[in-house]
């Protein structure tokens, strides 16, 4: 699903029967041998770009964990891309290309989360650079009892960065929940996903 309002794309997830979906459905290309990725209309002009991720509704522990997270989903597409780079802005500062914000209910999208399952998060798409994520959910870095945070951030950076879907069941952008994977990384459509489009 896609929705626009006032030229702003976002990517919705939700979270069913423990499967989560993220419910952009893009149309994968006809001729799928080269590729299985799909790029979305608009990508980052500047190849630095920077992130800030907004503490409100989050305790110390919280920011800490969340935050270190972030840096290895930054890092997986700083690696994997050979061009773009990301730095974290601190809270204070304004003015950050990429903004991450747990919420919790209407926050003032017209996209409201809905508490633990449901909805989980949704994305915008280049030059937005909004990703809000549901607070109430239960996050895990370890596979148990919740959703994978990791993963979850690392797809949703993906789309920060412009990507859709792909077609691929083993990429980090294919739009359903993997189980929790020892050694995550990006696999060589995500690869190939960025490298393409950030050539």
């Amino acid at each position: 699903m896609v929705k626009i309002q006032q030229q702003k794309i976002f990517v919705q997830i939700f979270l069913t029967l423990n499967i989560f979906v993220c419910c952009f459905f893009n149309a994968f290309p006809v001729n799928r041998r080269e590729r299985r990725f799909v790029i979305a209309v608009h990508k980052w002009e500047q190849l630095a770009l920077t992130w800030r991720l907004d503490s409100e509704n989050l305790n110390a522990g919280d920011q800490f964990v969340i935050r270190n997270t972030l840096h290895r989903g930054f890092n997986f597409w700083e690696e994997a891309s050979k061009l773009l780079s990301f730095k974290e802005l601190k809270h204070s500062e304004k003015g950050a290309h990429l903004n991450i914000r747990f919420l919790r209910g209407n926050h003032g999208d017209d996209m409201p989360f809905d508490g633990r399952d449901g909805v989980i998060g949704h994305a915008f798409y280049p030059p937005i650079g909004e990703l809000h994520v549901d607070a109430d959910e239960q996050w895990t870095l370890n596979g148990h009892n919740g959703t994978d945070l990791l993963q979850t951030l690392t797809h949703e950076i993906g789309h920060l960065l412009g990507l859709e879907h792909s077609s691929d069941p083993r990429a980090v952008m294919y739009p359903r929940k993997k189980e929790h994977q020892p050694g995550f990384e990006l696999s060589d459509d995500d690869v190939r996903a960025i490298r393409f489009l950030y050539n």
